[in-house]
Formats: C-alpha cells, sequence, structure tokens
C-alpha cells in the first residue's frame, strides 16, 4: 500500500512538472512572439552594447526594449560630451548590425596608435597613459577592445523594419557628417520622398525619408580597405567645435574677443563688393540658421557682406579684385575687397584652425579664401613641396612613432607629399594626413599656437620674394592653405531636407 502510494505521488508529481515545464516553454514562445525585438536583442545585432541591456525575469510577458547610446552633438557641449574625437578609418571594436555600433566604433574618445612590431612578436594592446597602443604582428592587424562609449546615456531603441534604431537630432546628424569630412555625391528629393547619399573618411552614409514615413539614417564602415594593408596611423584628431564652423562658415582667433567672422554664400554672377559688417551675421541669409542650430551665437558673429555693385568703376582704385565661382556654371562672380577688407581676410587666413584632415566646408568661405591666397600660394607652392619631402626623407623615425608604416614612409610617403602640394586641389583624405603630418615635423610649439599664424598679414604689409625660406611659422600657414585647397563643399542649408529628428539604424 506505501509503496502505491509512493508511486502515485510520484506520477503526480512528474506529470505536474512535465505540464509546468510545457506551460513555460508556451509562454517563452509566446512571449518570444509578442517581442517586436525579439531577433535584435544579441550581439549579432548590438555588437558590445548587448552587455547594456536590461535583464526581465522569464514569467514576465512583455519584455523591456532594448537600449542604445543618447548621441548627441553641439558646438559647445561635443560629440557625446567630448570635444576633441579621435577618428579611425575602419572599426577597432566589435560591430553589430545596427549602423550606430558601427560609427561609434570609427569615433574614439581617446587616441589609437598603431605600432608595428617586428614579425615575431605576438599582436597585444595594452593602455598607457589614456593611449591605446596597437601592436601588430608583422603586416596583420585585427579588431581588439578599444576605448569604449559603454558610459554613454542609453535611450530605449525604436524598431524599423530589421533593424532598431537610436534617434539623433538633424544637428546631431550634420554634426557627424561633417566630423566624418562627408560629401554629397547623390541627392534627390521627389513626390516619393527625399534620399541621399554622402561618401566620408570613416564611411558611407545614407538618408531616406519616404513620404509619410520617418527618416532614417544608414551608416556603414568602408569595405575597400582593410587593416593589413592599411599604412596610416590609427586614429587622427578632430575638434567639434571647429568641424562645425568650417561647415556654417566662421572663423574665430583663438584670443578671445578679437575675431569671430562669417562669410557670405555663392553669389550669381555680376560685380560685388565686400563689406566688414561688425555683428552683422543675425542679419544674414543662409549659414546663420544652421549656426543657431548647432548651439552658436549668431550675434557675437560679424559678417563679411557682399553688396551688388551696379557701376564696377566706381570702386576704389586699391580695392582687391578677385574672380571667384558664381552661381551659375561656367559664370564668374567679380568681388572687390577694400584695404580693410583685405587686412581681415589676411587675419581670418592666419586663424585657419589646424585640421589633419580636410575640411566639409562652407563652399562661400572657400570661394573667398582661395582666391584671396591663391597668387601668395602658388609663389610659395614649390618651396613648401621641397620642405615636406625633405622633412620626410630626414626623419622616419619620427614618423614610425606616430604610427605609420616604416616601408610606407620611405618608398612612397615624400614623393605623395611632394605631388599632393603641386596638384593645388584634390579630394583625398589620405593625402592631407600626409601632408599635415609631414608639416607638423618642423613644429616644436605648443599644439594650440598652430591655430593661429602671422604670415598672411605679412605677407600683406611687406610680401616675401618665392625663394625666401619657408620657416616653421610659413610652413604651417601655407599647409593649412594647402587643407583648405582639399577641403570639400558641403551644403550648410542640408536642414532644410530633414526632420528635427532621426532614426539612426
Amino acid at each position: 500500500m506505501d509503496q502505491s502510494s509512493t508511486v502515485a505521488t510520484w506520477l503526480s508529481f512528474t506529470v505536474t512538472a512535465i505540464g509546468l515545464g510545457s506551460l513555460m516553454s508556451q509562454a517563452s514562445s509566446i512571449r518570444e512572439q509578442m517581442d517586436p525585438f525579439y531577433n535584435t536583442r544579441g550581439a549579432e545585432h548590438l555588437g558590445t552594447w548587448v552587455s547594456k541591456q536590461i535583464s526581465s525575469p522569464w514569467y514576465r510577458i512583455g519584455r523591456p526594449s532594448p537600449v542604445g547610446p543618447l548621441l548627441t552633438a553641439k558646438l559647445n557641449g561635443g560629440f557625446c560630451g567630448h570635444n576633441i574625437i579621435h577618428v579611425s578609418r575602419l572599426p577597432f571594436e566589435q560591430t553589430g548590425k545596427a549602423n550606430w555600433t558601427a560609427l561609434l566604433a570609427v569615433l574614439h574618445k581617446r587616441r589609437l596608435l598603431a605600432a608595428r612590431a617586428p614579425p615575431l612578436h605576438p599582436a597585444i594592446a595594452e593602455k598607457k597613459e589614456g593611449i591605446y597602443v596597437i601592436e601588430i604582428e608583422g603586416m596583420s592587424n585585427i579588431p581588439i577592445e578599444s576605448p569604449s562609449w559603454a558610459s554613454l546615456p542609453t535611450r530605449p531603441l525604436v524598431r524599423h523594419g530589421s533593424t532598431a534604431c537610436t534617434v539623433v537630432s538633424r544637428a546631431t546628424l550634420i554634426t557627424m557628417l561633417s566630423l566624418c569630412n562627408a560629401k554629397c555625391i547623390f541627392r534627390h528629393s521627389g513626390a516619393a520622398g527625399h534620399r541621399a547619399a554622402y561618401a566620408s573618411y570613416s564611411g558611407q552614409w545614407y538618408i531616406e525619408w519616404p513620404l509619410g514615413g520617418p527618416a532614417v539614417v544608414h551608416f556603414a564602415a568602408h569595405d575597400s580597405h582593410a587593416m593589413s594593408s592599411d599604412v596610416y596611423p590609427a586614429s587622427f584628431e578632430r575638434r567639434i567645435d571647429k568641424c562645425i564652423q568650417m561647415t556654417a562658415g566662421v572663423i574665430v582667433a583663438p584670443e578671445p574677443g578679437i575675431l569671430k567672422c562669417a562669410f557670405p554664400g555663392r553669389k550669381p554672377p555680376g560685380s560685388w563688393v565686400l563689406e566688414h559688417q561688425l555683428k552683422g551675421f543675425p542679419g544674414a541669409h543662409g549659414s546663420r540658421h544652421l549656426y543657431n542650430m548647432m548651439g552658436g551665437k549668431v550675434f557675437e558673429v560679424d559678417f563679411l557682406f557682399a553688396r551688388k555693385v551696379s557701376e564696377p568703376s566706381a570702386i576704389s582704385q586699391d580695392a582687391l579684385k578677385l574672380i571667384l565661382p558664381s552661381k551659375e556654371k561656367d559664370q564668374d562672380a567679380i568681388f572687390f575687397i577694400p584695404p580693410d577688407e583685405q587686412q581681415i581676410l589676411a587675419h581670418l587666413m592666419d586663424c585657419l584652425p589646424w585640421s589633419p584632415l580636410s575640411w566639409s566646408i562652407h563652399r562661400g568661405l572657400r570661394d573667398l579664401l582661395l582666391a584671396f591666397s591663391r597668387s601668395t600660394m602658388d609663389k610659395f607652392r614649390k618651396g613648401l613641396a621641397q620642405v615636406l619631402r625633405q622633412n620626410i626623407e630626414d626623419r622616419p623615425k619620427e614618423l614610425e612613432n606616430r604610427g605609420w608604416e616604416p616601408k610606407f614612409i620611405r618608398a612612397n610617403m615624400p614623393d605623395i607629399a611632394y605631388s599632393s602640394v603641386m596638384a593645388g586641389v584634390g579630394d583625398s583624405g589620405d593625402a592631407v594626413r600626409i601632408v599635415t603630418d609631414a608639416a607638423l615635423l618642423s613644429w616644436s610649439g605648443a599644439s594650440d599656437a598652430l591655430d593661429e599664424t602671422t604670415f598672411w598679414r605679412a605677407q600683406l604689409e611687406s610680401p616675401s620674394p618665392a625663394d625666401a625660406p619657408v620657416t616653421p611659422q610659413v610652413l604651417i600657414a601655407l599647409t593649412k592653405c594647402f587643407v583648405l585647397e582639399w577641403s570639400i563643399e558641403f551644403d550648410y542649408q542640408i536642414y532644410h531636407d530633414l526632420p528635427t529628428e532621426l532614426l539612426f539604424g
């Protein structure tokens, strides 16, 4: 009797356990089917951000939305609170299918230095004084753990199609495009909506805003490069405030209160005279809206106003005549620059911010400063190119210490630097990185001092002969002009094409 009771008890327990297990299995299946993010919660989709997800007990039917980074960018706040960002061409940490994981893998809070080890050394990585050192086995290179953005504030992700998106403002998007040196390669607006594609140094951007649907941003890292063949340093420095200012057409002198001036946009064909207007930017049309949107204070900024001239013969004889591109193809705009405005343009040339990469730039700023500086730059161009080539040939070890590949330094880098400067114009971020690093070999001053020279103002007062020595001060001034020549026009009115918020997939 006791044995029968025991058997019955165990049978009852077994049936109950099987029933509960079946119910739990069905509940889990139902829970998964009810979860809109069921296939976007793993590391395959979220990359390293899978560790930031909030867990929930099995018995709770509803699961919380996965979380992603809160991405913000402003003139004063930088990108996610950092004004200085170290950008890499390729991702240096695990990425997921979500595009924002790829972006955060090419933007870093700290410098990445590729220190190439002898062939027999193992690939290791160690952190030294805030610099992540990557030692590579021979010519091979592998993604490793890099400075993480895991400390960023989080926000719930939004499901769109097959991906989980974070939400960004249009100001943040424009800042990210400028930071990565983006240029528009395709744009179409029609009855079906808006689409645009941007190529950048760190990857490809695509924006789609279908009629009646949300605007979605996509980003993909380059597939045309590989770490095993990349001869450049792992990362380079970009400043958020300077990227925004150059896109908005504003140059700010390093010393507060000295000079802060905005440029006019490209004009129709005709004759124009340039007038400096104190605190005139609030009355300007065009980039002031972008500058405001980015957190700038337009009421603090002077403006170079282009006034239409009906009788060019009435212009003062001491005005400088410049030929600029106009809004109409194959037609020019003629600008007359009075002496006072010439002094201001020279000061603005001296205050061009230093950058190791070309700018996504306001085209009015680029047009005026290139036309103003062209004759002087051409006079010193060959001397600049020769000094840069000599710098590389004489000091290869210093470039190796900065992360350049040794064979590339000795076999190719000198000629690339020389040819790039002599070309006078171009569209290669790699060439700009070569030229700017070669120029820094001659510079022993503080990095902050790179943002202001005296060369252009001195040339206006007393022009130097073409065979004058290229001193470090002259070298830096001419190199900044070279970066200007190789910078990319960027539509500062892009915000008209975008809603205030976009999904970043």
